[in-house]
């Protein structure tokens, strides 16, 4: 009856003990780098034909900054779900690869 008794607790009792073992947690991912982008950027001097040329140089991710009244290489070349910042007459942004085409 005690051989009974101990093999019913040991059953009741391991399920609890087990699950209060510490949880590891899955490895992390590093951070995206990001870097500046200067040939896309300095495209823009010349003109947007340039600057869509020199994506090719950059990464998905790279930083740009693009003139303002250019909203539709805006609205081509750079990523939304990352943040935009106004700076006077231009934009920064993360640049998005490949690039949208324009409709």
């Amino acid at each position: 009856m005690n051989k009974i008794l101990v093999v019913l607790t040991s059953i009741l009792i391991w399920p609890a003990a087990k699950a209060q073992d510490v949880a590891t947690a899955p490895p992390r991912k590093p951070a995206p780098r990001s870097f500046y982008c200067l040939p896309v950027s300095a495209g823009f001097l010349e003109s947007e034909a340039k600057a869509s040329d020199e994506m090719k140089k950059c990464s998905a991710g790279d930083t740009i900054v693009v003139p303002a009244r250019s909203a539709g290489a805006i609205a081509r070349m750079c990523d939304f779900t990352k943040s935009i910042v106004a700076v006077g007459d231009n934009v920064v942004c993360a640049m998005v690869l490949p690039e949208r085409a324009s409709r």
